[in-house]
């Protein structure tokens, strides 16, 4: 798909190029160069598709003048064959490098869809709407099996088996142990009597009694028996002795194995049901309509106030990637509002005129100065509000020139909600590089 933009334009008869390959190849170039940039300066994202959408879009825009010197450096003749500021050849070009980009980028891909909701429903496309119908839908599509997969709640939860790698087999051997016997003989022999069957001494200590004076030779050959047969069985076991085993190590990471695992098993079973536990707060939060942020109740707010404030507290709660239907459950959010008339609606510039005043809404705009850190020319509208509450509201044709729909244009309140929470996703979408999923390039 990214690569037939420019040719969808050159069929729907939107740009002409006098049937001349190498100058489509020259915007094509064009483009490329202008893919590349926004992937270094995503937070441009939003004002990229803002000007892209609009047929109207202003020649002296920052975005139409950076395209226009890129387009310059692939084609320096190229007014040669356009007779004024080709916009619609600009917007083709500036299309086919936001689709480039968030073909690669899924954050690109928020940013754009999110701006597309907002804003196209509000455009004059004309002969375009095909071109953009199909667009849409395949990177909305991209974006959403992207948010469906950190929604998601598994059937079962998948664990893989403790990993463990017993020691070495402790091997525990004791020495070969052998009584002299000649030295017990010998020594019995000495406790027996001081002479042995030879005639010849026993000892250097023998038994000085015979075993005929039985009165005093028990005495002596009994304790002496008893040193002799003691020192034996006292030398034999030391050398038998077995040294202390040092099972310190192997329970050591045993244990940590088993940490290990539980941990990961947690963590599994936490992930698992982080979608369902994300669902549940969030009917908790839309049953009870109370606001985290601003500490009460939204009966207690103007519906247009409430539904901007409750589009932020929405935005703070749910991950930067979520399903479309997160816009549809803050829609019907907000028509739960005792207060809420679905059908009335209010201009849009009083709306923004509002969100710059309303004390209540100062988490909006703290949040907004957090998310939007540079503006250029057209972008969301949280740029505007990212000033703060002393900020004047632009007039009309101002007003139109920096958000890209008319001052006039109506909002019911879920409407302006949903406007509010899709620009706050975009801009931490282009503000998030560390989620970033880089994909590769599709056919």
């Amino acid at each position: 798909m990214a690569t037939d933009i420019l040719i969808r334009f050159l069929g729907a008869g939107l740009i002409n190029v006098g049937g001349d390959d190498a100058k489509l190849e020259k915007l094509q170039e064009t483009s490329g160069d202008l893919s590349e940039s926004l992937k270094q300066t995503p937070w441009k994202a939003a004002s990229f598709s803002l000007i892209a959408f609009d047929p109207e879009a202003p020649e002296n825009d920052p975005v139409i003048k950076e395209a226009i010197e890129a387009l310059q450096k692939r084609w320096p003749t190229y007014v040669n064959t356009f007779a004024s500021t080709p916009i619609t050849v600009i917007r083709a070009v500036l299309l086919d490098a936001l689709i480039k980009a968030a073909v690669d980028d899924d954050n690109i891909g928020l940013a754009f869809v999110t701006s597309a909701r907002n804003v196209l429903p509000l455009m004059e496309a004309g002969n375009e709407s095909t071109i953009w119908a199909d667009i849409i839908k395949e990177i909305e599509e991209q974006v959403n099996d992207r948010a469906e997969a950190d929604w998601a709640t598994p059937e079962t939860i998948s664990v893989s088996a403790m990993k463990y790698v017993a020691p070495t087999t402790i091997k525990i051997s004791t020495p070969k142990v052998e009584v002299d016997r000649a030295l017990l003989t010998k020594q019995i022999a000495a406790a027996s009597g001081p002479h042995n069957a030879a005639g010849q001494a026993t000892g250097d200590n023998p038994n000085p009694q015979w075993a005929s004076n039985n009165q005093h030779w028990i005495a002596p050959f009994s304790t002496r028996m008893a040193e002799v047969i003691g020192g034996t069985l006292d030398t034999v076991l030391a050398k038998a002795q077995i040294k202390p085993i040092d099972l310190s190590q192997p329970l050591t990471e045993l244990a940590n194995t088993v940490a290990k695992h539980v941990d990961e098993t947690l963590k599994a079973v936490s992930g698992a049901t982080a979608g369902l536990q994300r669902r549940t707060n969030l009917i908790w939060w839309k049953e009870t309509l109370y606001s985290p942020s601003a500490q009460g109740s939204y009966r207690n707010m103007p519906p247009s106030v409430a539904s901007a404030l409750m589009a932020f507290d929405l935005f703070q709660q749910v991950p930067t990637f979520s399903p479309g239907s997160v816009a549809a459950f803050l829609h019907e959010a907000v028509l739960s509002l005792p207060s809420c008339e679905a059908d009335k609606e209010w201009p849009f510039i009083d709306l923004m005129r509002e969100a710059l005043e309303a004390d209540q809404l100062t988490p909006l705009r703290e949040g907004a100065k957090q998310l939007i850190t540079e503006t250029i020319g057209r972008g969301p509208i949280l740029g505007i509000l990212m000033h703060g509450i002393n900020t004047p509201m632009p007039d009309d044709e101002k007003f139109r020139t920096l958000v890209g729909v008319p001052a006039a244009t109506p909002l019911t309140a879920p409407q302006w909600a949903t406007w509010v929470f899709r620009e706050l996703q975009a801009a931490h979408a282009s503000q998030d590089t560390s989620g970033t999923k880089k994909r590769g390039r599709k056919s």
